[in-house]
């Protein structure tokens, strides 16, 4: 989706750099628990936090590896589970949308489970300027079935994406730039699920924001 439009956008400016919180909502079938497991002896539930509710301001962001530090109920609040992690680094050859590996120049993890979703983050290797990130505002935001929309700040420039394909399914997305690191988090819902997917990659990327800035 908007991934593959970044690519061939940004392609002049940011060179070789490749683009590609669980929401707990309570009462449908086709969501995963409120909580994740909080343990005995009257320890506090684990509970997810709306980007709305999180202040970005002044996070730092490191571009380096960070999904070792990953909270796991930050993946299982997305999906219900959590799967084994795909991984990559800055110089290894992944897919990341085009249909072959390619040598990606970003540090990123992916969690998938069938019929229940997708929850993938990356920050790009290189550092990134103002000028640059607006780019990718912009490239993105033009995505085949996307929306950009006025979502809580991510970084500054921001973007809050929704990308719906003909099958249905979303991929809702939060990206921005701190200090000089380009970061995106997003949540794929699959066809005939019906959980907010915006509000859901808001609290997957509360998450991500607190690894990768760990």
């Amino acid at each position: 989706m908007p991934r593959a439009a970044v690519l061939v956008a940004c392609a002049a400016t940011l060179t070789a750099a490749i683009v590609g919180a669980g929401v707990l909502s309570i009462g449908s079938a086709d969501e995963p628990a409120a909580t994740g497991s909080g343990g005995s002896g009257g320890a506090k539930p684990f509970e997810t936090t709306p980007l709305s509710a999180y202040d970005t301001t002044g996070a730092v962001v490191t571009r380096g590896p960070f999904c070792d530090a990953i909270d796991d109920r930050q993946v299982e609040a997305v999906l219900g589970v959590v799967p084994d992690a795909q991984s990559w680094q800055n110089g290894d050859r992944v897919d990341v949308g085009t249909g072959q590996p390619d040598v990606v120049h970003e540090f990123g993890c992916r969690y998938a489970v069938q019929d229940s979703g997708v929850a993938e983050a990356w920050v790009f290797a290189p550092p990134v300027d103002a000028r640059q990130a607006q780019a990718m505002v912009k490239s993105s935001a033009k995505g085949p079935g996307c929306q950009a929309a006025a979502g809580p700040p991510f970084g500054s420039p921001t973007l809050a994406l929704t990308c719906t394909a003909e099958d249905g399914s979303v991929q809702a997305s939060y990206r921005g730039l701190f200090g000089d690191a380009w970061l995106v988090c997003e949540v794929d819902r699959p066809p005939g699920a019906t959980w907010d997917a915006a509000d859901r990659a808001g609290r997957w990327c509360v998450g991500v924001l607190g690894a990768a800035g760990s």
